[in-house]
């Protein structure tokens, strides 16, 4: 990392991959609830015929059992992010830079409600994010 912006880009890595996560939770509700009404509309009776809608089932558990399984790594990953940037968080000499970049990459608050926890402008907010990165540039940290 040579740059704020390569900074940014690396302490972001965790929410973005926060709101994928969200994502693929709204998604696998979806795929719960196909699985519900196809498993209504079927009765589970047992001993009749295989239809359109068995296959669909079993399709869509198939697809929910997949996601799951994704959904796991992606926690480990984000687990991981986290780790590494807390990591690199701790490096810096201001704490209150450390807090600001702890409370935004860490525990995903926005600038705004920085600034309102920390009784501040969110123009400082911006202020004090962009000097702990030139602290993390010139000493030359990197995950």
């Amino acid at each position: 990392m040579n740059s704020r912006k390569g900074i940014e880009e690396f302490l972001s890595r965790p929410l973005e991959l926060e709101k994928e996560i969200r994502n693929d939770i709204d998604h696998i509700a979806s795929l719960r609830s196909i699985v519900e009404n196809t498993t209504t509309k079927l009765g589970l009776t047992a001993g009749r015929n295989p239809s359109r809608n068995d296959k669909v089932f079993e399709e869509t558990m198939l697809e929910i059992t997949e996601e799951e399984r994704k959904l796991e790594d992606k926690y480990l990953r984000l687990a991981e992010l986290k780790k590494k940037n807390e990591e690199l968080i701790c490096s810096l000499e201001n704490p209150r830079y450390r807090r600001v970049l702890r409370m935004h990459y860490i525990y995903g608050m926005t600038w705004q409600a920085i600034a309102e926890r920390l009784n501040v402008t969110e123009r400082h907010v911006y202020y004090l994010k962009r000097k702990a990165h030139d602290e993390l540039l010139h000493y030359g940290v990197s995950p």
